[in-house]
């Protein structure tokens, strides 16, 4: 449920281009952090109020138990529960979470509390909040640190304890510590002792035994076997392998560590794989899984984000300001030119071959994580404008299956329609030959 409890601008964008609306030479803010910061407090309640309450409500958990889908993933900021002293966020979304508690309840789903922003950033990308691309600064302060380990605690006594945690025991299937801390620029090993910390917390917090989830921070499949195994009693460095880790234990485990579930997030267009034919997109899905599925030995797992997108043409998915890969746009100059992005979102210009490739590619992902994963999340269930990103308008299209396992071209992993998925470069191929023999022949 992305764009809800914690904004992005590509997912709700109308909140956005008000900027521009009510005055054409006010810029665009990047994140929830600038959003409220320009608006200012009382304005800023205002229009996210409005927003919390129509973006979601209970005839959507309808809808989404109509589809097939039998949990959902609600992302929330650490602003939600507690403020820095200088942050401009507006508090009040707590309040629609236990909304959305009481609406899975009634419609017997599950829900996965994801603390989805922390102190300073985690990723330094707008998903988290606050945007600064390549220098989160979660770990910058002792204070960020301790207000999101308090914050954590917060959740865990108020969904793990309380008369909250009685009512909703069927409900709340797990909570997610932090979504997508960036590795790649901050201490792995604050990151893990994070992981550890927390989670000895919600042990000796929660009355409930639910799981706890750790994305796995850009991490290769299997990073994460030798840490806090249910086999392990010290971080990991003595575990084994165990094949019957993939299944839920409880609290009578001789592990310290049990219902620990490591959260993989999969996309193909944020790197040089934007480029590549439907043919290896389905080839790299294939090989994903198939990695997961020999972690299963060590922990649970799933796919917690992923979505139809062959394309990062959706206005803003990478950020205001920025443009596309696909198209080669700045800050991604480094990429070659695919195509146009103009008639993304226009379903009508969709050629057959297009729609045929999306259907695949959502087919062979559903068929794969269903396979060689505990499960799957789409990110996101609706968004105002995109199809790529929108799990209810891929329904409405024809493009995800209804119900989900009811494939039209993906059997047991296979494209048993290749032929055609081959047919331009096959056409390319034999008029370069012949182009190559009329010149030998001149």
């Amino acid at each position: 449920m992305g764009g809800w409890l914690v904004l992005e601008p590509y997912i709700t964008p109308s909140l956005f281009l008000a900027f521009n609306q009510t005055n054409g030479n006010e810029s665009i803010p990047i994140d929830e952090y600038h959003y409220t910061k320009q608006l200012g407090p009382d304005e800023a309640a205002r229009r996210l109020q409005n927003h919390w309450d129509t973006f979601y409500n209970e005839l959507d958990f309808e809808t989404i138990k109509s589809f097939g889908l039998n949990m959902v993933r609600i992302p929330i900021g650490y602003w939600a529960f507690k403020k820095l002293p200088n942050d401009p966020y507006v508090q009040g979304a707590q309040e629609y979470l236990d909304k959305a508690l009481e609406w899975a309840k009634n419609n017997d789903r599950k829900v996965w509390i994801d603390l989805h922003g922390l102190p300073g950033s985690q990723n330094g990308f707008d998903n988290s909040g606050y945007r600064d691309i390549g220098f989160p600064g979660w770990f910058n302060t002792t204070e960020n640190i301790e207000l999101s380990y308090e914050v954590l605690h917060q959740i865990y006594v108020k969904y793990g304890t309380a008369s909250m945690a009685r009512n909703y025991k069927d409900t709340i299937l797990g909570i997610e510590v932090v979504n997508e801390p960036y590795s790649p620029a901050l201490s792995m090993e604050k990151i893990l002792e994070f992981y550890e910390t927390t989670y000895r917390d919600a042990r000796a917090t929660q009355a409930l035994n639910n799981t706890i989830v750790f994305h796995d921070a850009f991490k290769g499949i299997g990073f994460y076997n030798n840490f806090m195994s249910e086999n392990t009693s010290n971080n990991g460095s003595n575990s084994t392998s165990n094949s019957n880790s993939t299944s839920n234990s409880n609290s009578n485990s001789s592990s310290p560590y049990y219902n620990i579930l490591i959260d993989h997030h999969h996309y193909e267009v944020f790197g040089g794989a934007v480029s590549q034919n439907i043919t290896t997109h389905i080839q790299n899905i294939k090989d994903y899984s198939e990695s997961i599925k020999d972690e299963l030995k060590h922990h649970p797992a799933v796919v917690g984000e992923w979505s139809a997108a062959l394309t990062d043409c959706t206005p803003w998915l990478n950020g205001v300001g920025l443009g596309s890969r696909y198209e080669g746009q700045l800050p991604y100059l480094d990429f070659s030119r695919v195509g146009s992005c103009s008639q993304i979102n226009n379903f009508k210009k969709w050629s057959k071959a297009q729609r045929k490739a999306y259907r695949k590619f959502i087919e062979i992902q559903l068929d794969q994580y269903t396979r060689n994963s505990n499960g799957w999340i789409f990110w996101c269930f609706k968004t105002e404008t995109t199809i790529e990103w929108d799990f209810k308008r891929l329904v409405e299209l024809g493009l995800m299956p209804q119900p989900l396992n009811n494939f039209t071209y993906i059997l047991n992993g296979t494209d048993t329609d290749p032929k055609k998925s081959l047919a331009s470069s096959l056409k390319f191929e034999c008029y370069f030959i012949f182009l190559v023999v009329a010149m030998i022949f001149i």
